[in-house]
């Protein structure tokens, strides 16, 4: 069967911008609204012939990892924090997995990094970042210097909310290797695949983590655009799709869907000049919609949470949680861990034990 070519439907620019613009469901569903979809009742998923009941020229609700039964791995997670550290960690991944492949080519026989951290040490020139404090080279008085806030700026993550008391919405970006649409499907999309265990220079390795913020989502969505420094990105194309939890209908078992073009569950298509129109030169964009945290300062404590959580990460990123009360505009924080923290107090000859005045016991 032919896969469905939404841009005889919609504009694909528009449809990017709108998509990277999406920070609430009724922003989602506006564009939802637009698309030829077909109802989950009317598809109902046979892993065994996914050709079953699918509508030409159609779009479907594929379940993710295309297994129905996906809800169980999906709400492994504990805390709503550890899912978006798997996303910062799959971007980290990203990045490195360019430079190793950009690399390969220039030359072939090269061995690959032993570790994740031989990896950074080797294609960026970092050490690990609790030592960077201590480095006289990397580091200018106590701030890191722009090797290191270069490398940052090429993952971000963003808290925002859609008025006050609404949901929140979290963003994550990398201008990494990037996915081409046909494989969209086999990577982002999927559970419990991975293609990691054979590359030592890389963290992840079950395929699993990232795909547990859909629990916490009301609605998620990706775009992925493979780097045009690496010759497989041809005819590659942009992958969109929007992810969503589906009840069925006459059933009690819910399970998590995204959006698929074809009965193989590869995702829409968009072309490349619609991503050079929006400034999308490679990488992967994830929206995750309505993110659930038990509460508003489990939400704003995200910045301590985070770097608590990554302790002690292979890279630095960027992450937005507020606003410059002066000019409105969004106050990134460099992100280094408290490992990196807790070393820069140690060489500033700080006390780490707080003392308390006045006290009688």
């Amino acid at each position: 069967m032919k896969i469905t070519d939404i841009t005889k439907i919609i504009d694909p620019t528009l449809l990017l911008k709108a998509t990277m613009q999406s920070f609430s469901s009724n922003a989602i569903e506006d564009i939802l609204a637009k698309l030829p979809i077909t109802p989950e009742p009317d598809y109902r998923f046979n892993s065994k012939n996914p050709v079953e009941t699918w509508k030409e020229g159609k779009l479907h609700w594929y379940p993710v990892g295309a297994d129905r039964g996906n809800a169980g791995r999906i709400k492994l997670a504990g805390s709503p924090e550890n899912p978006i550290g798997e996303r910062i960690i799959n971007a980290m991944e990203a990045l490195i997995e360019l430079a190793c492949q950009k690399a390969m080519i220039l030359t072939p026989n090269a061995p690959l990094p032993k570790s994740p951290r031989d990896a950074v040490r080797h294609y960026f020139g970092l050490p690990s970042l609790d030592q960077l404090p201590l480095d006289a080279k990397l580091m200018k008085g106590n701030r890191p210097t722009k090797e290191v806030t270069e490398i940052a700026e090429r993952i971000k993550i963003a808290l925002r909310q859609e008025g006050k008391g609404k949901d929140y919405t979290i963003t994550v970006e990398d201008d990494g290797i990037g996915q081409t649409a046909s494989r969209m499907h086999e990577t982002l999309l999927s559970l419990g695949c991975s293609d990691k265990p054979d590359k030592p220079y890389l963290i992840g390795m079950f395929g699993q983590g990232g795909s547990s913020a859909f629990a916490a989502s009301v609605y998620s969505w990706f775009l992925s655009r493979r780097s045009a420094e690496l010759p497989d990105h041809k005819g590659g194309g942009v992958g969109w799709t929007f992810v969503r939890q589906i009840m069925p209908v006459g059933r009690r078992d819910v399970y998590w869907a995204y959006l698929a073009a074809g009965p193989d569950g590869q995702v829409p298509r968009l072309p490349e000049s619609a991503a050079d129109a929006v400034g999308f030169n490679r990488g992967t964009k994830i929206g995750h919609i309505g993110y659930k945290f038990a509460t508003s300062n489990q939400a704003y404590g995200l910045y301590s949470s985070l770097n608590h959580l990554l302790f002690n990460p292979i890279l630095p990123y960027y992450i937005v949680t507020r606003k410059d009360k002066e000019s409105g505009k969004d106050k990134p924080d460099l992100m280094t861990g408290n490992a990196y923290r807790l070393t820069k107090l140690k060489r500033e000859k700080k006390d780490l034990e707080k003392k308390f005045d006045n006290v009688s016991v």
